[in-house]
């Protein structure tokens, strides 16, 4: 049981600590632009966001690894708490995913009309993507 917690864990740390610092270098960017438009400050407030989900989402999975070193009985009570607070660091980077994703459809009103057409059209065929592989993984008898 222990090595699955771990996995899962260290995934989510893994893969938040990497999505914060793609969100934190966007937004840096977008500050070294000097574009005060209104579309690069909310692009600026959502990766900023992103960036801080992300990095509760890691702080939460390597506190429960670092808690959770060495040990191997886990009661059904003490799972339960485990769960939640898993829940809560999945939540959360699982929130800053989508608004990631939804950030970069904001990206290309940055440059022109065009652009951010198509960086629109993209997100929402990103996001039908998942809705759907969602849907399918949901359904598998496992």
């Amino acid at each position: 049981m222990n090595e699955i917690l771990e996995l899962q864990s260290g995934q989510v740390a893994y893969i938040s600590s990497l999505m914060a610092g793609f969100s934190l270098s966007i937004a840096v960017q977008i500050i070294r632009s000097k574009n005060t438009d209104g579309v690069a400050t909310v692009s600026y407030l959502l990766f900023t966001f992103t960036a801080l989900l992300f990095l509760i989402a890691l702080f939460v999975d390597i506190s429960l690894n670092l808690r959770l070193i060495g040990r191997d009985d886990f009661s059904g009570e003490l799972l339960a708490q485990i769960t939640s607070v898993r829940s809560f660091s999945t939540s959360a980077a699982t929130s800053g995913f989508f608004l990631f994703v939804l950030s970069i459809g904001l990206m290309g009103w940055l440059r022109s009309k065009r652009a951010g057409i198509f960086s629109s059209v993209m997100v929402l065929i990103t996001l039908a993507t998942i809705a759907t592989t969602k849907a399918v993984i949901s359904g598998l008898p496992l």
